[in-house]
């Protein structure tokens, strides 16, 4: 199930394909977030398949709120990031650039001695 997440103290968004394809599941989570105490307003759009939720950060935590849509089978956790793919991808992408560059200096110095030539 695919989903993003944006979150401000206050506001939470979630886009998920569960929202869209299911749709029972998506106003259960919305009946259910609605009861919950600190929240103040929920708001489900089924065609771009997201709910927000407006609440008091000083009664309820961001992560409170996604345990019950994972609950309902709304959401899921986010993946977190490994480090060390994060790292390898740096790691490839900083040698394609420095291979771009060096081809792109060669590049350029054969065009000077070609001219400097002809």
């Amino acid at each position: 199930m695919s989903h993003s997440i944006h979150y401000l103290p206050g506001r939470l968004r979630v886009r998920s394909n569960a929202f869209r394809c299911r749709p029972a599941e998506a106003r259960a989570a919305q009946a259910r977030l609605s009861t919950m105490d600190g929240v103040n307003q929920v708001r489900l759009n089924a065609h771009a398949g997201s709910i927000t939720v407006h609440y008091d950060p000083a009664q309820l935590t961001q992560q409170a709120l996604l345990d019950v849509m994972k609950d309902l089978g709304c959401a899921h956790k986010p993946l977190q990031a490994n480090p060390m793919v994060a790292h390898k991808a740096g790691e490839l992408f900083s040698k394609a650039l420095m291979g771009a560059v060096i081809n792109k200096a060669i590049e350029r110095s054969a065009f000077k001695l070609v001219s400097v030539l002809l």
